[in-house]
């Protein structure tokens, strides 16, 4: 994740939206909220070893970051199944959490910069 780079290119977005770049900030707003509510479930869920909520939260969040091409959300939604599965140690979960967390809120900015 290069820091000044955006994760996520407009183009994607205007096309998403055939071109109509009257709905791009009504999609970027939206987008905010939905990225910022997944990252608080994410915690949230994985933190309390919530595996159903965990699965609710990505199965809400999956089929737009797979849109928008945010490989790393979905890479990482999979892998705390994985770590869940496997009991994996407190530490391993923060560690995953963290990841998230950062990549989520660098999202979040590259939204709001591109109103």
């Amino acid at each position: 994740m290069t820091p000044n780079k955006p994760l996520i290119d407009k183009k994607i977005i205007v096309d998403l939206l055939y071109g109509d770049e009257e709905y791009v900030n009504e999609f970027l707003e939206a987008s905010v909220e939905s990225f910022t509510e997944f990252k608080n479930n994410f915690e949230k869920n994985l933190e309390s070893r919530d595996d159903q909520a965990l699965r609710n939260a990505g199965h809400k969040i999956k089929p737009i970051a797979q849109m928008l091409h945010l490989d790393p959300i979905i890479e990482m939604y999979e892998k705390s199944k994985e770590l869940l599965e496997e009991e994996a140690s407190d530490s391993e979960i923060e560690e995953l959490i963290k990841k998230m967390t950062t990549y989520c809120d660098k999202l979040v900015s590259d939204l709001h910069n591109m109103k």
